[in-house]
Parts: structure tokens; sequence; C-alpha cells
């Protein structure tokens, strides 16, 4: 017996498409889940059409194909209105080339979709086990089906049979077994993959609901604490006006934290870039040192900045600058004893960067990993709030943030953004940022 093994491996190939395709049209998918069972319908569709017209055959001429495996699976996987549009289209397109066999195809595949029709009405007996058998014995089963078709036709017209008849038919028999398995096989393997994905990301999502719930009530737990016993004492004692007043400071100083927390995460949840047009990265730095040179002054760090006057970007200047706040300020809060910290603007092609360098403790591998997650921050009373915020926002404005760091020597934020035209008419930095 002569099998060419390109043939049947190209049809064990287009009878597995369906399954390999299925993801493509993930039926989890909002998107895809109308478009699901139409999609896997016209793709069964064309893989039986293939597997007809190029069937694999024996060195003396018998022929033989694995057309019943789509119909199968459509049956399995789809329900009747698949299978049918699969047996039509089979009927069709046999029926144009051998008129004479359509009687005989229409009963083979009225057969094919009984045995189909059985094993879904009863594989919920059995296990995980009885799923995968099942259908395998069933494709076996249709093609020992298909060669008794074959010897009654050669019976009846009184045609010898080919010498390699038996032989090549038990070939057949034992590929569509396995071919099933496969189909089987894959199928279980993409479902089960879905699933995992689908429960992962279930968890992942309410792992961090959970961290962040309980993050934000411990943030919010200790301010609300303090002021309630600031109440309690001007509830429960005589105080004098001057107590008051301070023991009432203190109370709304602790509720304006609690506010800022809640505003924080509100900004990190929806950010919000309002207005955007372009600015000058220097009139930025101008202003930047502005606001941290007191700051910076009074912990004993020796400010640096360079940018060239012909770089702009598109971005709101002032969520901009607040950004480059919270950034700058980490890096003087990470030098107790004093240093330099050093921002430079510098060009690349199509983008300008922003660098803010330090000379402080630094940071591990660690650490810079869980930069920017809610409410990590490497400071003992820190929230990391403002760091979450300001790289959410600089997102907005399409640009990205990468933090490199060595413990002990220092740490460097770059800020890379989108970079703009500059403005026909030039404002200076003063009358920009008043």
């Amino acid at each position: 017996m002569s099998i060419s093994f390109h043939e049947v491996l190209f049809n064990v190939l287009i009878a597995c498409s369906p399954v390999i395709v299925s993801p493509f049209f993930d039926e989890s998918n909002p998107l895809s889940k109308k478009s699901y069972k139409p999609m896997m319908t016209l793709v069964s569709i064309l893989a039986a059409l293939a597997l007809a017209t190029y069937p694999y055959s024996s060195g003396s001429g018998i022929k033989q194909s694995l057309f019943m495996l789509p119909l199968v699976s459509s049956f399995l996987h789809g329900g009747l209105l698949p299978a049918l549009s699969v047996s039509a289209s089979l009927l069709l397109l046999h029926g144009f080339v051998f008129p004479a066999l359509l009687p005989t195809d229409a009963v083979f595949l009225l057969i094919c979709a009984c045995f189909a029709g059985f094993y879904i009405k009863f594989h919920k007996i059995g296990g995980r086990f009885s799923a995968f058998l099942c259908p395998v014995l069933l494709s076996a089963g249709l093609g020992f089906t298909f060669m008794a078709f074959q010897v009654f036709f050669h019976r009846k017209n009184q045609l010898p049979l080919p010498p390699d008849f038996f032989s090549f038919h038990a070939f057949s028999i034992v590929l569509h077994g396995i071919s099933m398995a496969i189909i089987i096989y894959l199928s279980q393997f993409i479902r089960e993959s879905r699933v995992n994905r689908l429960e992962s990301q279930r968890a992942e999502k309410l792992n961090v609901l959970s961290e962040l719930a309980a993050s934000v009530a411990h943030e919010i737990r200790n301010p609300m604490t303090v002021a309630r016993g600031f109440l309690q004492i001007l509830s429960q004692t005589e105080v004098n006006e001057e107590k008051k007043k301070m023991y009432t400071s203190m109370a709304i100083e602790e509720m304006d934290r609690v506010q800022q927390i809640i505003t924080s995460y509100l900004a990190f949840a929806k950010p919000q870039a309002e207005i955007t047009e372009p600015v000058s990265v220097s009139g930025i730095l101008v202003n930047l040192v502005q606001r941290i040179q007191g700051y910076a002054g009074g912990s004993k760090v020796q400010l640096e900045t360079h940018a060239p006057p012909s770089l702009w970007i598109t971005a709101n200047a002032e969520k901009l600058i607040q950004c480059l706040v919270n950034l700058s300020r980490n890096g003087i809060e990470a030098m107790p004893e004093g240093g330099r910290l050093r921002i430079e603007a510098y060009p690349e092609p199509k983008s300008v960067c922003i660098s803010i360098e330090d000379t402080g403790i630094g940071m591990n591998a660690e650490e810079i990993a869980r930069l920017g997650s809610p409410f990590y921050s490497t400071k003992q009373k820190g929230t990391g709030l403002s760091v979450m915020v300001a790289f959410r926002i600089i997102e907005t404005f399409s640009g990205k943030v990468q933090v490199t760091s060595v413990p002990g020597r220092g740490t460097r934020v770059l800020v890379t953004l989108p970079q703009a035209a500059k403005p026909p008419q030039l404002a200076s930095a003063q009358d920009q940022f008043g």
C-alpha cells in the first residue's frame, strides 16, 4: 500500500483548521460573540469542501478524505444549524461532481448526523475520558461505515475490490480516529487556556482591587483617627479658646489630608490632561526651579538645570510642572544629607527628554519595579500617590517615564514626550507662567 504522506498531512491539517482558528473568533469576547458561530460555520464549510476536493489516495487509485471530521466537529460544537450547512455544502459539491452518488452521500451524511446526535445526547453520562474517547470512536466508526458503503457499492455493481482495499481503509479508519483525537485535544486545550486566562485576569483584578481598597482604608484611617481624637477632646472637656483653635486647626488639616488622598486617587483613576498647547521646555524648567528651589535650599541640595531654548512640546503646562515638581521633590527627599539635583532637557528624534537625576540613596530593582504602583512609596510616611499620578498624567501626554537607579549612588528619572512644532508667535517664559 502506497499513500502520499503530503496528502495525508494536508487532510489532517485542514480537518484541524476550524479548531486552530477558533481563538480568533473568541466566543467570550463580546465584540465577536455574535459572529462566532457564523464564522466557525463558514470555516467548517470551507474545510469540508477542501477535504472533499483534495483527498488522499492509495497506489491502486482508491481515494478517501477526512471531510466527515469538520461535519462532526460542527455538529458537536455548533449544533444542528452549522451541521446542516456543512452537509448541504458537501451534497452540492458531490452532486455537481458525482451526480450518481448523490443518494448514497445523502444517506451517509444522515448516518453521520444520527451518530453525532446520539453522542450529544448521551456523552454527558461519562466523565472527561468519555468526552474524549467517544468522538474518537465516532469518527473511526464513520470511517468504517464509509468502507462498508464502498464494499456495498462494489458488490452491487459487480466490481472487483482493489488488492489494497481493506488495508487502505483500515489505515483510513485509524487516521479518522487519530485526527479526531487531535481535534478534541486542541479544542479542550484552547477552551481550558481561555478559562485559565479569564480566571487569571479576574484574580488579578480582584487582587489589585483588594490591595487598593486596603491601602486607601489604611491611608484614610490615620488622619480620620487623629481628627476624631481632637473632636472628642473638644466635646468632652473644657478647653480654652487658644487650645480650641489649635485642635480645630489640626482636625481641619487632617481632613484636608484625607481630601488630598481622595483627590489623588481620583486623578489616578480618571486623569484629565485638560487643554494642551505648545509649551517651551526651557520655560517649564524655569518655573519648576522657582517652585522647588526653596525646598531644595532647606535640604542643602544644589540645583543644576540646562535646556536649549528651541525645545517645544504639546502638553498642559500646569499639569506637567506639577508632575515634575513631584518627581523632583522625591529626588530631593532621597538626599537627606544634601547633594545635587540635575535637571536637563535634550532633543531626540521626534521627542524631547527631560532628565531628573539625584545623588541620593538610590533604589534596588524590586523598588524600581514597584514604583508608580498604587500606594507604594520608599518613604516611611509616603503614600506613593504623587508618583502614581505623575506617571499617569505623563501618559495622557503620550509620554513615558523610565527610572534607572543604583543603590547608594542616586536615581535618574527620564521623562520622554513627543516634540511639538514651535508656535508662530513665541511667548516669553514670564508671560506664559506668570
